[in-house]
């Protein structure tokens, strides 16, 4: 790429990194000038049970039905969670720890329905 194409922001960015690799290829150590930050998400959803299914359509105000579909699934299948008959699968109880975490938005989208 030519000099005219670049941003101010591409030759900023450019200078950083090529600043780094010189810094790393000098044999220092890159923890004494960088500073590296590590994150960690916990993106396991929560492990319903029965009961906690019951609490959250409770919660919402809703009928086995309405929670169905709120959901995408079968009225036989919120049933079943509920008796505890099938697990509650991953997809579903990432939704219900949404729910869960800010009831207050998914009750008033139902009541617009």
């Amino acid at each position: 790429m030519t000099n005219e194409k670049r941003s101010a922001f591409g030759d900023d960015l450019i200078a950083s990194l090529e600043g780094f690799l010189n810094h790393v290829e000098s044999g220092k150590a890159a923890g004494a000038r960088y500073t590296a930050r590590t994150v960690v998400f916990d993106l396991e959803p929560h492990e319903y049970t029965a009961d906690d299914v019951k609490q959250v359509r409770r919660k919402l105000g809703a009928s086995q039905s309405l929670l169905a579909k709120f959901l995408g699934v079968s009225v036989k299948t919120v049933r079943a969670w509920e008796q505890g008959v099938h697990p509650i699968p991953a997809i579903a109880a990432r939704f219900l720890d949404e729910i869960q975490a800010t009831p207050e938005i998914w009750t008033r989208r139902l009541r617009a329905v």
